[in-house]
């Protein structure tokens, strides 16, 4: 039978066609695999644990720093027994949460290493960085968290005496900032100056509780103070317009 140049051009129209979607389709499967590669299976495998809805409402979760970045293991893993592969660490000693903190935190554990809360005795019970900041919830604290009450758990019960009264001020203060900027969330627009500003003063108090410097620690207080008190002005402000 011989073909027309019509039927000769349908024929190879389709015969192009067939072959496009051929290609087309291992594309797709190709990309669909790489995607499936990469997805975080930390989330997809512990999606009912409270932990990720813990995790995802924290300075962790809001800056993207994933569950690898602390646990270790391998998020694109599907299978438990790889996926906690590569130095998969699950409940980190004292020790280890240490180390675990202080790669991205190295400053805050140096001072923290030389400092009171660090136990002079060896292999005696000490603090680390999960018993003050938590482990999940980082920075994502109740709105009836307060550090002058939370501080006062240890301090000022039994052997240890009370904070002095500056500290005390100095960490109501800081609750009373973050009140303040939970309350302007509600608006269009925050001015990223307050932010930075109080970010700046958590370092100055970062420093101060950390090196668990009274001494010198008083003596800076009246300064942050200061700036506390300013930057509180400045937020009221700004809620009021």
């Amino acid at each position: 039978m011989t073909l027309t140049i019509a039927n000769q051009r349908t024929l190879s129209s389709l015969v192009l066609l067939l072959w496009v979607s051929v290609v087309a389709a291992g594309i797709f499967r190709g990309t669909s695999q790489a995607a499936s590669t990469n997805a975080d299976t930390c989330i997809a495998c512990h999606s009912r644990d409270q932990v990720v809805s813990l995790y995802q409402t924290s300075t962790h979760g809001k800056m993207s720093v994933g569950c690898v970045g602390c646990h270790g293991g391998d998020s694109s893993q599907a299978e438990k027994a790889k996926a906690h592969g590569e130095h998969f660490v699950a409940r980190p000693d004292t020790a280890a949460t240490l180390e675990m903190c202080g790669k991205c935190h190295s400053q805050p554990l140096e001072f923290f290493k030389s400092s009171k809360h660090v136990a002079a005795r060896p292999n005696a019970a000490r603090l680390d960085c999960v018993e003050c900041h938590g482990v999940h919830a980082i920075g994502a604290a109740s709105e009836s968290f307060r550090w002058p009450q939370f501080c006062a758990s240890c301090h000022g019960l039994e052997y240890l005496p009370p904070l002095p009264k500056p500290f005390q001020e100095m960490l109501s203060m800081i609750d009373e900032l973050n009140d303040g900027l939970h309350r302007l969330e509600s608006k269009p627009r925050v001015d990223p100056e307050l932010i930075q500003r109080r970010k700046e003063i958590r370092h100055m108090i970062s420093e101060l509780v950390h090196r668990t410097d009274s001494k010198s620690g008083v003596e800076r207080i009246p300064h942050i103070l200061e700036l506390e008190i300013s930057l509180k002005r400045k937020i009221t402000a700004d809620s009021n317009r």
